[in-house]
């Protein structure tokens, strides 16, 4: 199963799988990748606001749709206002039939919410806590309102709440990110708050995790220049749920209360209608009053506004959602945490290679200035070249099982690979005249290692690529046996410095294919080794 820490990692990782390995296939005269039968861990759920600018997306939208499902609401009239397509969903334009807080809150005349609570409190090893949405007496017949997500089951393991839904139908682009995951996670935070657990892991089982065409080219822009970082990565702040179950009726209502006043009156300061006292709650209210105020007000207002507010993840989406519309908005942050994140999101996405060939240096420098020449004391049989047999081994066996080290990554180990293969070409090129590794007209000579080796990384092609890695790997694997038998053979330096430049090649492309494949891990990384 696919894990991802948050929901910004698991849509771009969902994405890229959908865009490399779905099945093409037509519903309803709509072209789309699928995945059948696709299962998706979100192990931090309550990081959920998304930070994929390319998205584009809607945090308010997200927020006033939750909270109108979790108040057991089905009216399009009151969504509308946040949805304005929400109509055409709609068999009759006045509710929506399949409408998910109904079902959850008034089932036949059970608060499955609430049932579910006492379920938990009553024996913490359940497994009986099960919400059902999808209902065989009414979801069998035609409607443009059929409900995608049909079953919620939670669990309390070692003081976790862990969730686990079940979709017939799920959109990656505007389903699973655009809102089901958000609405879940509000829902998981509440739930776990009422019967005073932790919040676990959240699992997705689609039986259609799909793309739809609409979506191919923002999906592949996602996938490929995602920088890998989300906000939690730079330690802000959450608004957490605090209000007893006791009171979340009346909550609720206050809610919808005070959002009818700041709609009727987004010009007035943030905060004058009161608030519910309840820390998530309040955010969702300052997301709405700023996000419907800003076109009454200037743009030094609006900066104000926003420097006034705390270092907090839904903050951090605020900007995002209005940065398009006021240039240099992002500029001068004051909340240090949101101003490390934008500036960092910055360096993630532009000369992105460029950050990490320095980075690769930095490492090189490093680990030579505390090993020395350890690296090759013994020879190319005894000291070299198992250094590059450890590296490619554990390559190999991590594309074969999945099974890596505990805190070393693929990329970490393809880097040391790399570092390793070049300072080897290196050590074969000194013993040739010179232009057998370097033209003779380079700007820099074998005779200083450390020039020698930047050099080299500098002009490594690390273009994205497209082969599968395991394909890779055991070309990587082929090589390298190449280079040993050469090596134990005997054969002229000038054969073995051929082979271990193919050896170079296919680590470089292996390089190159983690690199662009996986922001999250490159991103740390980057953090570990970019020059100060």
């Amino acid at each position: 199963m696919p894990s991802y820490r948050n929901i910004s990692l698991a849509l771009v990782g969902s994405a890229r799988d959908l865009l490399r390995d779905g099945a093409d296939v037509v519903v309803r005269q709509r072209a789309t990748k699928e995945l059948v039968a696709r299962n998706t861990r979100i192990e931090r759920p309550l990081e959920r606001y998304l930070s994929v600018p390319i998205r584009n997306n809607d945090v308010v939208a997200q927020f006033a749709e939750s909270i109108w499902v979790l108040a057991g609401r089905d009216d399009i009239a009151w969504l509308t206002r946040y949805l304005p397509r929400a109509p055409q969903f709609s068999d009759d334009g006045a509710v929506w039939r399949g409408a998910y807080g109904p079902r959850l809150r008034n089932w036949q005349g059970v608060d499955q919410i609430d049932a579910v609570r006492r379920l938990l409190l009553a024996d913490r090893s359940s497994r009986q806590a099960v919400m059902s949405i999808f209902d065989p007496a009414r979801d069998y017949g035609p409607s443009k309102d059929i409900p995608c997500n049909n079953w919620i089951s939670w669990i309390i393991r070692e003081d976790r709440l862990h969730m686990s839904a079940a979709l017939r139908s799920n959109d990656v682009w505007w389903g699973f990110s655009g809102v089901n995951a958000f609405e879940w996670s509000m829902l998981h935070e509440m739930l776990a708050f009422w019967v005073g657990a932790e919040v676990g892991q959240a699992d997705y089982h689609a039986m259609s995790f799909h793309l739809y065409s609409d979506h191919y080219a923002r999906a592949e822009r996602a996938a490929a220049g995602f920088h890998g970082l989300s906000p939690y990565d730079f330690g802000v702040e959450r608004a957490a749920f605090a209000t007893p179950w006791e009171r979340f009726g009346p909550a609720a209502e206050r809610w919808f209360e005070l959002e009818a006043r700041i709609s009727a009156r987004p010009d007035a300061e943030i905060g004058s209608f009161g608030a519910v006292d309840d820390p998530l709650l309040d955010s969702g209210l300052t997301l709405i009053h700023v996000a419907s105020g800003h076109t009454h007000w200037s743009a030094e207002r609006l900066a104000a506004t926003l420097a006034a507010l705390p270092a907090a993840d839904w903050v951090v989406a605020l900007y995002d959602r209005l940065a398009p519309h006021y240039p240099g908005l992002t500029d001068a942050v004051p909340q240090g945490p949101i101003a490390d994140f934008f500036a960092a999101r910055i360096r993630g996405s532009s000369d992105m290679i460029d950050h990490v060939r320095a980075a690769i240096k930095r490492l090189h420098t490093e680990k030579d200035r505390a090993y020395g020449g350890a690296w090759k004391k013994r020879g190319e049989r005894v000291s070299i070249q198992p250094n590059i047999a450890r590296k490619v081994d554990r390559l190999h066996t991590l594309a074969e099982t999945g099974a890596g080290l505990e805190g070393e990554s693929a990329l970490d180990t393809a880097v040391d690979l790399v570092v390793y293969v070049e300072k080897y070409r290196l050590y074969l090129a000194q013993q040739l005249p010179p232009g057998g590794l370097l033209s003779l007209d380079a700007a820099v000579t074998l005779e200083g290692e450390e020039a020698g080796f930047g050099h080299l990384i500098d002009t490594m092609d690390l273009a994205p690529r497209t082969r599968p890695l395991a394909d890779t790997v055991a070309d990587l694997n082929d090589a390298f046996d190449a280079c040993w038998k050469g090596a134990e053979n005997g054969e002229p330096v000038e054969s073995r410095l051929a082979r271990a430049n193919a050896l170079s090649g296919y680590a470089a492309e292996l390089l190159a294919l983690l690199v662009h494949g996986d922001r999250q891990t490159l991103a740390a990384f980057l953090r570990n080794w970019s020059p100060a």
